[in-house]
């Protein structure tokens, strides 16, 4: 059996994610209590206390990845590894943990710093970002072209969902275009910004420059990266500083995925963003996700009968 660990992007935190881990698990609490050690300041008091701060992009990132490490230490002590793994945008930091990449303390200190550079330069532009259901590729590429301003698909999250995102007025035009050529929904997102365009690209020069000075390790396992869609090879850094501007290409990995023979796909993080994409993508696969007790013990039982 081949097995994937997936990691949620950014928008699917919610207060008091992680906590059930925390009281359950000493080696969970161990991952909690030693980022505030790290940062300064308590990632778990906002985690499990302060919706308002959890969803500030400042501090959504840094208590994502202390959320995917410490539900990957819980795996590791239960015997749970894969050979593959991907992320979803911020996600992608998971996948690159995972591989050895970096450490947990250098992990948050690159996303403290990629979550300041991408506030501010989201704070200097009036974007927005919005989610179109039920429309083919092609036709919705055909509409972003006969709009004004800029605007481009940032996430490919499955075959009839897609995500655009740009400057605010050339969204909603297109929004509007979908909406009159057939698609089901088109629904503005709450994000602080344009993701995954050129209209972040401040910050990923910021960024770029940060991780010149940073030292990163060979990933140890199969990485799948949002930038190509296929399995990494090439400049890791220049991957991760493309990743702020560039679209990501999820369902491309999931193909990928499948096309390696992959047929359990877990996903790391809160809610189950990820398993209802895959689902949409491939109904015959095996999906999991952990984020808690409850959904650990579903994946443990499934892993037994294997």
């Amino acid at each position: 059996m081949k097995s994937v660990l997936m990691f949620s992007g950014q928008g699917s935190q919610y207060l008091g994610m992680g906590q059930d881990l925390y009281n359950n698990y000493d080696v969970a609490k161990k991952v909690f209590d030693n980022a505030d050690q790290i940062l300064g300041y308590s990632i778990k008091d906002i985690m499990f206390n302060n919706e308002e701060m959890l969803n500030d992009t400042l501090y959504t990132q840094v208590a994502m990845f202390t959320l995917y490490v410490a539900i990957l230490e819980v795996l590791k002590e239960k015997g749970v590894e894969s050979e593959y793994a991907v992320g979803l945008s911020l996600g992608e930091y998971g996948a690159l943990y995972y591989n050895d990449v970096f450490d947990f303390e250098t992990g948050l200190k690159i996303l403290e710093k990629r979550g300041l550079f991408m506030n501010d330069a989201a704070s200097k532009t009036s974007g927005l970002m919005s989610a179109i259901l039920g429309m083919e590729t092609d036709v919705l590429l055909d509409i972003i072209d006969s709009v004004d301003g800029y605007v481009k698909i940032a996430n490919y999250n499955t075959y009839g969902q897609l995500v655009i995102s740009g400057q605010e007025k050339a969204v909603l035009e297109v929004n509007e275009k979908a909406l009159e050529n057939g698609a089901k929904r088109a629904i503005t997102l709450n994000t602080s910004g344009p993701f995954h365009t050129d209209l972040m690209m401040e910050a990923s020069t910021k960024f770029s420059e940060y991780l010149s000075s940073v030292d990163l390790g060979v990933p140890s396992k199969k990485l799948l990266v949002n930038t190509t869609g296929d399995l990494y090879q090439g400049d890791l850094k220049n991957t991760m500083v493309s990743q702020i501007t560039n679209s990501v290409m999820f369902y491309q990995m999931i193909e990928k995925l499948i096309d390696q023979g992959v047929t359990t796909f877990i996903e790391v993080g809160p809610k189950k963003t990820l398993c209802s994409f895959v689902k949409k993508i491939n109904r015959k696969l095996d999906i999991y996700n952990v984020e808690d007790t409850l959904s650990l013990n579903k994946l443990l039982d499934f892993l037994k009968e294997e």
